[in-house]
């Protein structure tokens, strides 16, 4: 591993001016704020971690930092990974937290997710012991361009193209911590959210291997990455080197269109807003007069539906464009019939001739 200490021009390298512009114009982090660093001991996040080590001292910023491990214990070489990232935190002087996950669900198919979710709430319970005001991850403009891919393959809407934001809220429940000073312990997180910045987003992979090559620095490989089975490394091995080639700045172009598209869906929700004042609340029901709801475009009616079915409990992630398409058909048809839409969680979508009654349980 590289020595730590940054050189006195190691805050002008184009990496970390990238990073630091990231943080600035659009996570929008103040002087003086906290941060807890997710680092996995990946490329991505150690040379997060070393930029923002770079940063975090200088009187521009005075940035309070701390570094948080997930161990999801589903690798033989996974502890290495937590060893080698503790290490890491020793060495640039930052307290290191460290949280083990025990999955549940481990079928094929939900595991990814099951995972995702729980590490989002191990980051946000240690953000809490850290006394961090928000969690940084490395996200950069490759996995921008792989995640719109992605949702364009399996068909979205105007929601998900806005890809993945440079800053968002983020929940959790209760987890355990482990930290390397205070040993274990049980800690409460409030339900109440803390922020998520990707100060990365502008930067390529490429930008980040330039960067650790430069620092000399070391980092731990997943090799479960490459598993080309999983769509999002099936699109990493065979698009995108075609896509870099015929636009080297095709991450960064992702991320624009990206944060484009997120300022049109803005607009989109204050159309959704005034609809909203016309659903008529009865009980379990929400009721929308049909001859207003077909007089509306496509995407503010989706946009309608799917707001109103989230709060009826349905979960945001079954709400794609494909699968609000055929209520939205069905609204804004001739068709005088009754037809009904069944959901999860007993929820139900009713289309008569005068009304769309959308029904709870």
């Amino acid at each position: 591993m590289a020595s730590p200490h940054p050189t006195p021009s190691a805050h002008r390298h184009p990496f970390v001016q990238n990073v630091a512009a990231g943080l600035k114009q659009h996570c929008r982090v103040q002087p003086g704020d906290a941060l807890l660093v997710a680092v996995s001991g990946g490329a991505d996040s150690v040379a997060l971690l070393r930029a923002l080590a770079v940063l975090a001292p200088r009187k521009e910023w005075k940035l309070k930092l701390s570094v948080g491990h997930v161990q999801h214990h589903l690798r033989d070489e996974a502890e290495e990974d937590a060893r080698f990232v503790e290490a890491m935190a020793k060495e640039l002087g930052l307290p290191f937290l460290r949280a083990d996950l025990e999955l549940k669900g481990k079928a094929k198919g939900n595991l990814e997710g099951n995972a995702r979710r729980q590490r989002y709430d191990a980051l946000v319970t240690m953000a809490r012991a850290a006394g961090a005001n928000a969690i940084v991850t490395a996200h950069h403009g490759d996995d921008q361009l792989e995640t719109l891919l992605m949702r364009l393959l399996r068909g979205t809407g105007v929601r998900g193209l806005r890809g993945m934001a440079w800053r968002r809220r983020v929940q959790s429940s209760e987890f355990k911590v482990q930290s390397s000073d205070s040993g274990h312990s049980a800690l409460r997180a409030p339900h109440s959210a803390l922020v998520l910045l990707r100060p990365m987003l502008g930067v390529s992979r490429a930008d980040v291997l330039a960067y650790l090559a430069d620092l000399k620095q070391s980092w731990r490989e997943d090799h479960t990455n490459a598993d080309a089975t999983r769509w999002r490394a099936k699109l990493r091995r065979d698009v995108l080197p075609h896509l870099h080639d015929l636009r080297m700045d095709a991450p960064q172009r992702a991320t624009s269109l990206a944060d484009h598209v997120r300022q049109v869906s803005r607009v989109l929700d204050d159309a959704v807003r005034a609809m909203l004042d016309r659903v008529v609340v009865e009980g379990n029901e929400r009721i929308i007069d049909r001859t207003d709801a077909r007089s509306q475009r496509v995407v503010v009616l989706g946009g309608l539906l799917r707001k109103l079915l989230i709060e009826m409990g349905v979960g945001a992630d079954r709400l794609t464009w494909r699968a609000l398409k055929p209520m939205v058909r069905a609204i804004r048809d001739t068709t005088g019939g009754t037809r009904t839409f069944d959901l999860t969680g007993g929820v139900k979508v009713k289309v008569t001739r005068a009304t769309v009654t959308i029904q709870g349980i």
